[in-house]
């Protein structure tokens, strides 16, 4: 027998005062004779003893009732039989992951989870959860309620090896008991190797539908001018047979709706934009299963202009009128005057008739280009490279232009159907080359422009005592989209969550930093500046999906897209074999294995009956006892 309360035994020294009572109670009188009461002296005697035999009785009685009451205050218990079980710290870890937002029999998995644990946690029991962003320590059920009620879903998750690492974390004692509440899908892998060695036990939520249409991605197919096509990948794990309405919203206005078929559980929506002022644009679809991937972010920036250096050798107009106003940031110098520091900053460098290639401008180039720059060479009439190309050896040959890669990328939305006959340029003199992915050819086959890595390479000059070329409708989207090509596709989103490193280009004076804005929220991004940029790093910085803008001093400079993983959307689950055999049917029955394993068996009520029967019975030895 163990006492919850030992040191209210010393009440046990209030026994004494029932003795002493007792004692004053039997203090011995002198003897007076009489002489007519002889007769009486057996009737004396035998009343003498009865009263003795009261007094002891009563004063057993009253030090039982003391008794009784001491120990019934300092609470006695049996053990339980586990002797480790009421020291075992409970460790609860609650799944709300994406994936639990499927419907479970009385709304989403993570609402039953969240029922089902205040439900069947004890009033005066203190746990620990923690779910994949919170934590609560040491919570009882009444000061956990206003908190897990409140949880919402994320797109963190932890694998079961991540889960026991977690718990392992926060047990302050060697003896602990897990609960897992979870769908266990299959990415959070499984558990029979585990080297956990506490108590663990799992209780599985199954959704009632498994059932999921997703967006997975968005993406540019193609870009002409200022208009923009974009893919839409769209996925199922189910067989759907009617199409999938797809809308495109721009600044929340309604922009474009189309409708796709799947095949094999996947297809594609193409929308056509015109996005000379960017976008900040959301496409969405509609499903009854999970909610998260049912809408997807997207912010095409065209704020950043394509930096155009022309190094003229010969006259430049035409190149001049190419390139002059959005979306191009033209500048045009001589050899002679060019400052070798503008190129780094450059997207695209024209190299136009060169008499001669220094090897100093020619190590700017090469640096230029391994760098991602590029570079459009048009020879003068003496062929001369200066080694950034094949040596030419010009043929004064008259030559037609009349094959058209239409699969080359400079080439394949110029024309809306190929053409088999139109006004063919012609060229007086030219390089005979065939070095491969050509662009645009002569007749006999051999390139009059061909890409060599990152340069573009005339094989003629375009002078108009050499070539009507200049006069053709082929130079305007020839060399329009060849400086298209220079600036990359900006990224359309990123993920959350996931460390990414964001180059915006602009320039920041001084102290000053760039924040992040989302709604009335403000968030200031590790970052570093550099003269013609400034790189951002996030990691967990952004946790919710959503357009940002990027802000300096109160103006918007970018917007970046962030938008949720998909890896929760597959539904597909762990099965008991997988998890190791340490499942249980519901939570109540979790709590009630480990209520039986800390019962123990109080004595202190019976210890106050104990009290009462002893007290009534000093009241009637004390009546009707003669």
């Amino acid at each position: 027998m163990v006492f919850k309360h030992p040191h209210l035994l010393y009440g046990l020294f209030f026994l004494i005062v029932p003795i002493i009572v007792h004692l004053f109670q039997l203090r011995r009188f002198k003897k007076r004779e009489f002489t007519n009461v002889a007769f009486l002296k057996p009737l004396i005697s035998q009343t003498r003893k009865s009263r003795q035999l009261k007094k002891w009785l009563s004063l057993l009685a009253r030090l039982l009732v003391v008794t009784c009451l001491v120990l019934a205050f300092a609470q006695p218990f049996l053990p339980a039989e586990d002797q480790n079980s009421e020291q075992t710290e409970t460790i609860i870890y609650l799944d709300n992951s994406f994936s639990m937002q499927t419907q479970g029999s009385e709304g989403t998995l993570l609402n039953v989870a969240v029922t089902d644990l205040l439900s069947s946690l004890d009033a005066d029991r203190e746990v620990t959860v923690f779910t994949n962003d919170q934590v609560f320590r040491y919570e009882t059920r009444q000061s956990l309620t206003n908190q897990i009620l409140k949880l919402g879903h994320t797109s963190e998750s932890y694998s079961l090896s991540q889960v026991k690492l977690k718990a392992g974390t926060l047990a302050n004692s060697d003896a602990v008991r897990l609960i897992l509440l979870s769908d266990f899908q299959r990415l959070n892998g499984a558990v029979a190797d585990s080297t956990f060695t506490g108590d663990l036990k799992m209780v599985r939520y199954v959704p009632q539908e498994t059932n999921n249409l997703s967006i997975d991605s968005v993406f540019v197919k193609k870009r002409v001018n200022s208009s923009v096509q974009l893919g839409v990948t769209i996925s199922s794990n189910y067989d759907l047979e009617q199409p999938v309405t797809v809308s495109l919203f721009n600044k929340n206005l309604l922009l474009a709706k189309t409708s796709v078929t799947l095949e094999d559980q996947e297809g594609e929506a193409v929308f056509d934009v015109e996005a000379d002022e960017g976008l900040n644009a959301k496409v969405s679809i509609t499903d009854n299963g999970l909610k998260f991937d049912n809408e997807f972010y997207l912010a095409y920036d065209t704020s950043s202009q394509i930096k155009v250096l022309s190094i003229n050798g010969a006259e430049s107009g035409f190149i001049n009128r190419i390139f002059k106003g959005r979306p191009f940031e033209y500048a045009a110098y001589r050899l002679k005057d060019l400052n070798y520091n503008l190129i780094k900053d450059q997207n695209l460098v024209v190299l136009n008739e060169l008499e001669t290639i220094p090897a100093s401008l020619k190590r700017e180039l090469n640096a230029f280009t391994s760098n991602g720059g590029k570079i459009i060479f048009i020879p003068n009439e003496n062929g001369v490279t200066g080694g950034l190309t094949r040596n030419f050896q010009m043929v004064e040959l008259e030559k037609n232009i009349t094959r058209i890669n239409y699969d080359h990328p400079v080439m394949s939305d110029v024309f809306n159907k190929r053409v088999s006959n139109f006004q063919y340029p012609s060229v007086q003199k030219s390089a005979r080359v065939s070095a491969g992915n050509a662009i645009l050819e002569y007749a006999d086959g051999s390139e009059f422009l061909y890409e060599a890595g990152n340069t573009f390479v005339f094989t003629a000059p375009l002078n108009v005592e050499n070539t009507n070329f200049q006069s053709s409708p082929l130079i305007v989207p020839v060399f329009y989209n060849m400086a298209m090509s220079s600036l990359p596709l900006p990224k359309l989103y990123f993920q959350t969550g996931v460390p990414s490193e964001i180059a915006i280009p602009y320039s920041i004076k001084d102290d000053g930093v760039v924040k992040f804005k989302l709604d009335n929220n403000e968030l200031i991004p590790r970052q570093r500046s550099y003269p013609n940029y400034v790189q951002i790093n996030t990691e967990d910085d952004i946790l919710d999906d959503g357009v940002i803008e990027v802000i300096h001093e109160e103006n918007t400079v970018s917007q970046l897209a962030f938008n949720y993983p998909r890896s929760e959307n597959e539904l597909r689950y762990l099965s008991d074999n997988q998890l190791g055999g340490n499942t249980a049917n519901n939570l109540e029955e979790v709590f009630t294995e480990i209520a039986a394993s800390e019962e123990v068996t109080t004595l202190w009520r019976w210890f106050l009956y104990g009290a009462l029967f002893f007290l009534i019975c000093e009241i009637l030895i004390l009546k009707y006892l003669k």
